[in-house]
């Protein structure tokens, strides 16, 4: 049965054909892309034009399992003068921006039924690697006419006698693609590999896969995410003569290559080569998939009803004895399903933590660099345009690189690291609309590390003296209620606390993980300390979240991600990977919890010089239903 996703329109000079059994002469346009559908696209849209007069005037339709289905098919009868050309244009969008779109310039054949495909790809997106999407009525993403196809510019103008007769199963009856699996264990092309000047790559033996690794788009799962190329095809890669493998061309412009990269996998019996006609295989259930890969260095994250927002240190210089960041870090996001990244604020000096303000506001704090950008705490309005420091380090009055950041909804809280032999200290600052910020100091502190704050009450961990080097126990945790006079101690002699949360709700207790091995659980009075998970031959537990029930941690060093009820007794069993969510992470850290998913930054290798590995990454995992 053939597959119409668009009604049929009234006759001009083109039919436009429905559903029903083929005319003597017509064209099936079938409509086919290699992102994912709806994550990355989520409508389509056609438009058919003959002699400047619309046949088929931007009809549109939503995509998605209970919508229209790609690849997807529209008919186009013969009119009275076949030798008509006929302008086919179209395009995929994502809420209100195109994100690609595709333009041709054919006829009909006469005396029989032909396919032509008009394949939607992320290369020819403006935003594939580059640029930012467009408006709805903005230009496409070639300079002169919209007009994208293999990912090359200019307008693709096709013999309807070199096209192949249609088939139904040659195009609406092929089996999905399942990238994410296929490329799971993919082997990244490295930078000798490509050569750029013709855009191909190494010859490898026996069959092979092609993909290129994106940041957001196309298929998502544990490894990544994954733009397969079509195999020897004009639309994606071929293999040439001399072995080496030609991809297209605009994959491999310098500011595309800087943010993308390819890979290779095998063909198996279970990954045959990618054809056209194959849709990409939906994201698996219950596994971990990737939000945004290729961050450089991601530090922390948070959660609000529109999305995922991070920070992206970006890269460290290597060129003096101590890593020094460069000012290529930036604060992005992205919807709480993915898709495509957004970046809210570029350029930054080495961003470190951030938090979310009920109005929508963004602050952070960015470490600064020596000589370039300083230490600042810095804002982002959602309608404000560019970020901007809310407090610079003249403002801040002392001089310690700024580290975590919390807030409680009347006041911002933030820790600085020690300067110069001096302790660090946690500061804070009230959110006043009306009034400049003016910082005080709460506490002086070894080495603050990071906060919690919630319903008037402020939490923070200090890793204590010298405490980071030899592993001993000198760090502490404190508390404070905002209208108490005392703080209090409600943990002394942890083993290197990290990691604090708070209930958000009723902060009754305050939880943390000690990297020695620790998940800990406290009263807000001091009175009560229980170690509800000790595992000293598992140290590396990092970041903490908490839900109404249970409480989620990161381990570094052992590449989980773990779960445990939050009244659970002192002590609890948690070895053999008996609380553990996720595994074979890369050194997990920050993570952030809603009512049904579990997300965490994977902060990757560290990134040294402008070439550093960008194999950093934001994660989700669907929530299990509760024990």
């Amino acid at each position: 049965m053939r597959r119409c996703f668009w009604g049929a329109t009234a006759a001009l000079a083109v039919a436009s054909g429905g559903c029903s059994a083929p005319a003597t002469g017509e064209l099936m346009v079938a409509i086919q892309t290699d992102m994912a559908v709806p994550k990355d696209l989520d409508q389509i849209e056609l438009q058919v034009l003959s002699d400047g007069k619309p046949i088929i005037s931007r009809d549109r339709n939503q995509l998605g399992p209970d919508h229209a289905q790609l690849p997807g098919t529209r008919g186009l009868t013969v009119s009275e003068d076949p030798s008509r050309e006929i302008r086919i244009r179209v395009r995929a969008l994502l809420g209100d921006r195109i994100r690609v779109e595709h333009t041709v310039l054919t006829t009909v054949p006469e005396d029989r039924v032909a396919t032509l495909w008009v394949p939607l790809h992320f290369l020819c997106g403006v935003d594939a690697g580059e640029g930012e999407a467009r408006e709805p009525d903005a230009e496409g993403a070639c300079p002169d006419d919209p007009a994208c196809a293999a990912a090359a510019c200019g307008e693709r103008r096709v013999s309807a006698a070199s096209l192949p007769d249609y088939a139904e199963r040659n195009v609406l009856h092929h089996a999905c693609f399942d990238a994410a699996t296929c490329f799971e264990g993919a082997s990244p092309v490295e930078e000798g590999d490509l050569d750029p000047a013709d855009c191909t790559i190494a010859a490898r033996d026996g069959g092979v896969n092609v993909a290129i690794a994106t940041e957001g788009d196309g298929a998502c799962g544990a490894a990544g995410c994954f733009v397969p190329l079509d195999a020897e095809s004009d639309f994606g890669w071929r293999r040439r003569d001399d072995g080496r493998i030609a991809l297209p061309k605009a994959l491999c412009s310098p500011g595309r290559l800087a943010r993308l990269g390819v890979v290779v996998s095998p063909v198996t019996p279970a990954c045959p080569p990618k054809q056209i006609a194959q849709p990409l295989c939906p994201a698996a259930e219950g596994r971990p998939v990737v939000l945004a890969a290729r961050q450089r260095s991601p530090v922390s994250l948070a959660v609000s009803e529109t999305g995922v927002l991070w920070t992206e240190q970006g890269t460290l210089s290597d060129e003096h004895e101590d890593l020094e960041p460069n000012v290529d870090g930036a604060v992005k996001r992205v919807a709480r399903e993915g898709g495509p990244p957004e970046t809210i604020a570029s350029k930054q000096a080495a961003p470190r933590h951030l938090a979310l303000a009920d109005s929508g506001e963004v602050f952070w704090t960015n470490r600064g660099v020596a000589g370039a950008a300083a230490t600042a705490l810095m804002r982002w309005l959602p309608r404000g345009g560019n970020a901007k420091p809310w407090l610079n380090v003249e403002q801040l009055g002392f001089s310690g690189s700024l580290e975590a950041l919390a807030l409680d909804g009347e006041s911002l809280f933030w820790t600085q690291l020690p300067d110069g032999g001096a302790l660090g200290r946690v500061g804070f600052a009230a959110l006043d609309p009306r009034d400049e910020p003016a910082p005080e100091t709460l506490d002086g502190t070894h080495r603050a590390n990071r906060l919690a704050a919630a319903n008037n009450v402020v939490c923070w961990t200090d890793v204590g003296p010298d405490s980071a080097e030899d592993g001993a126990a000198k760090g502490s945790v404190r508390c404070k209620k905002r209208r108490a006079s005392e703080i209090v101690s409600v943990g002394a002699g942890e083993r290197k606390p990290y990691g604090i949360a708070l209930d958000a709700e009723n902060p009754a207790e305050v939880f943390w993980v000690n990297f020695e091995g620790e998940v800990v659980r406290a009263s807000l009075d001091g009175a009560r300390r229980d170690v509800i998970v000790q595992d000293l031959g598992a140290p590396g537990p990092y970041g903490i979240a908490l839900d109404e029930r249970q409480v989620y941690w990161t381990n570094r060093l052992q590449g989980t991600v773990n779960v445990l009820r939050r009244d659970a007794p002192p002590g609890s069993a948690c070895g053999d990977g008996a609380c553990t969510l996720a595994a074979g992470q890369n050194n997990p850290g920050a993570i952030a919890v809603d009512g049904e998913a579990i997300y965490w930054i994977n902060e990757g290798s560290p990134v040294v010089g402008p070439t550093g590995k960008a194999d950093g990454a934001v994660v989700r995992l669907a929530k299990p239903p509760p024990p």
